[in-house]
């Protein structure tokens, strides 16, 4: 009978051949664009998403070919956005949590619930305002008219429909409808030393869908409290 040789013991077992990767792009001394855009949309406070996604971009080519100066202005960029987001998510959370404390701005009665900002367009007849004549803006502060204030709304009235008829004829038809129905309001004429009648018409760009007058009562002197209702 023939005898095998024995077989060889198995050789060194090497890991398969992994070619380096190749190498990234040398810097070119240039900071990213995209880094640097990120940053200054950021410190502006006024392009929130452009400049998250320029953030990222900029980000990334930075740490692909080390511009270690690109990475830092995206990360800035970035974490500026971060605190811009939060400083909103806050003052909503705060202006809620007060909306929630004020409670509803009328009572069942329809009375003004406390000192508070409404629309110009949500003042109704009987309402009263802390000083008119200070207010600025489509909000006005009103108070209840048991505490002390200078302006009352005695009546809201709307102009005829139609065309608009001019922006004197408007101010003339205002002021001459509020003349007319203070008396009826305040059961008196009016004391011309004392108060004074504001006709504020309809805008012109509103109309017609908003054609209601506004008639205020302000007071030329000190505060009063109560209300001139008869």
């Amino acid at each position: 009978m023939d005898h095998q040789p024995p077989p060889a013991p198995p050789g060194p077992q090497y890991p398969a051949y992994t070619p380096p990767p190749p190498p990234r792009p040398a810097w070119n001394g240039k900071t990213n664009g995209f880094s640097i855009a990120s940053l200054a949309l950021a410190l502006l406070g006024c392009a929130g998403l452009p400049s998250i996604i320029f953030g990222v971009i900029g980000l990334r080519q930075s740490k692909r070919n080390g511009d270690r100066r690109g990475r830092f202005y995206a990360i800035a960029g970035l974490v500026v956005c971060g605190l811009w987001v939060l400083a909103i998510a806050v003052a909503i959370g705060v202006a809620a949590v007060r909306d929630a404390a004020d409670g509803p701005d009328r009572d069942a009665g329809g009375a003004i619930n406390g000192a508070r900002e409404i629309k110009v367009t949500e003042l109704r007849v009987g309402d009263c305002l802390k000083d008119i004549s200070s207010q600025t803006g489509s909000y006005v502060n009103v108070v209840p008219c048991s505490t002390t204030h200078y302006t009352e709304v005695f009546a809201v009235f709307p102009l005829p429909e139609g065309e608009w008829p001019g922006d004197g004829r408007v101010k003339e038809a205002a002021e001459a409808g509020c003349g007319d129905r203070y008396a009826d309001y305040a059961g008196v004429k009016l004391d011309e030393d004392s108060w004074t009648v504001l006709a504020v018409p309809p805008e012109k760009l509103d109309w017609p869908s908003e054609p209601d007058v506004l008639c205020l009562a302000h007071h030329l002197r000190v505060p009063t409290t109560g209300s001139l209702r008869r």
